[in-house]
């Protein structure tokens, strides 16, 4: 049998099945499609985001005072600002260290544009204990590119001590009030310190609404796997972060804080804003898995119930020590002191 003929026949028989067993048929292509399509298609995830030309009107203004008033304000989005680069995940320990002298940035990891007038001042928090070649890594590529996008920022480095687990969202708590003490940061952006973007279009600022900046990651094939995720890079304006009081700071251990956050917006109204996947595409560093908090699903369920008096309004720590280093300011806390 030649293999025209083969061929032929398999077709004739797989269309025979077809027509013999339509519903059997029709349910095994919907599988594949949905399970196919949105790895090559971010879009098909079917959530609501906005794109490039959308940006300017979403983000939020709020013109830093010390500045003098003639300056010329900086543009939002530079036409400069290439859609895409590469990321760096290889350190060059040189460039680390001329790096506050070359870009001229100021002690604890404070810089703004000389010849314009920043449009907000931008304070990026960091939850952090033991990534130290991550925090290098990091380094090495935010601070060139905030500075491509002309903002005014800060960066602090919030370190628990070894006596507790790890507790992510009050790191981040202690990060904004304490943030909060400088004037004029009206942009709180939390950032977990693997995460970095592969997009200079993405402009670190705050939106009209609480924003999930990192919609698109590289180890989800760039896909948002579900509508509810709320975790890794979110950009969060004062009102907004203090009217849903903050994270919650009952969850030690990894997991389930960022989805109490979720809850905490849908509670108090706060839709999630979402720019175009393109955009918001991030690259994480490896890293071992953390051990999961074994309690997270019982303090989630009862998370609602919490949002007035679980968080900024309950938020207790204890300050160990306060550098202003070159690249940031390093902030060492002891997350549940006696």
């Amino acid at each position: 049998m030649s293999l025209i003929k083969f061929r032929t026949l398999r077709i004739r028989k797989l269309l025979h099945i077809i027509k013999s067993k339509p519903v059997e048929t029709s349910f095994v292509i919907s599988l594949i499609l949905a399970t196919l399509l949105p790895l090559r298609c971010p879009t098909c995830r079917g959530y609501d985001y906005l794109n490039l030309k959308e940006i300017k009107d979403d983000l939020q203004m709020c013109l830093v005072t010390r500045r003098p008033p003639d300056f010329k304000l900086c543009p939002m989005l530079s036409p400069e600002l290439a859609p895409f680069k590469h990321v760096n995940v290889k350190l060059n320990a040189t460039f680390l260290k001329e790096m506050p002298e070359k870009l001229e940035i100021q002690s604890g990891g404070r810089w703004f544009p000389k010849h314009c007038s920043s449009w907000q001042r931008v304070a990026i928090i960091v939850p952090y204990r033991n990534r130290e070649m991550h925090l290098k890594i990091f380094l090495q590529n935010m601070h060139p590119f905030l500075q491509a996008q002309k903002l005014d920022y800060g960066i602090f480095i919030i370190e628990q001590s070894d006596k507790h687990d790890f507790n992510r969202g009050k790191l981040l708590n202690i990060g904004y009030v304490e943030a909060s003490k400088e004037p004029d940061f009206c942009c709180f952006i939390f950032h977990d310190v693997d995460l970095l973007p592969e997009s200079p279009q993405h402009i670190y600022g705050c939106s009209e609404e609480p924003r999930h900046m990192c919609s698109a990651l590289d180890i989800f094939r760039y896909v948002l796997p579900y509508p509810e995720l709320f975790g890794g890079v979110t950009a969060f304006t004062k009102e907004q972060f203090t009217t849903v009081n903050g994270y919650s700071n009952e969850y030690f251990g990894w997991g389930a804080e960022d989805d109490d956050l979720y809850d905490r917006l849908n509670v108090k109204q706060l839709k999630v804003r979402r720019w175009a996947p393109e955009i918001s595409r991030y690259k994480m560093l490896f890293h071992s898995k953390e051990v999961p908090n074994p309690d997270r699903f019982n303090l989630l369920k009862k998370g609602k119930q919490r949002i007035d008096t679980d968080g900024l309004s309950s938020l207790h720590y204890k300050i160990l020590k306060t550098e202003l280093l070159p690249l940031y300011t390093r902030i060492l806390v002891d997350v549940k002191p006696e």
